[in-house]
């Protein structure tokens, strides 16, 4: 399996705003069930803006994972 920066998305501290959805370019977060969630990690450019976007800290870094 491919490895590649991906978002750590932390449900527990998700509101569901979606800031983390509108700073994604590539659309590969969405929300689901109210929380964000990682849909499309194949397409993932691994910048980050979604880690900035969150007001709730709950996406708080990028890791290595496999997908």
């Amino acid at each position: 399996m491919p490895t590649k920066k991906l978002p750590k998305i932390l449900e527990e501290y998700c509101i569901g705003c979606g800031h983390c959805v509108l700073a994604c370019h590539p659309k590969c977060l969405k929300l689901v069930d109210g929380k964000s969630k990682l849909v499309k990690p194949e397409v993932c450019d691994s910048e980050g803006r979604c880690v900035s976007a969150c007001p709730q800290k709950a996406i708080p870094h990028l890791e290595d994972k496999e997908y």
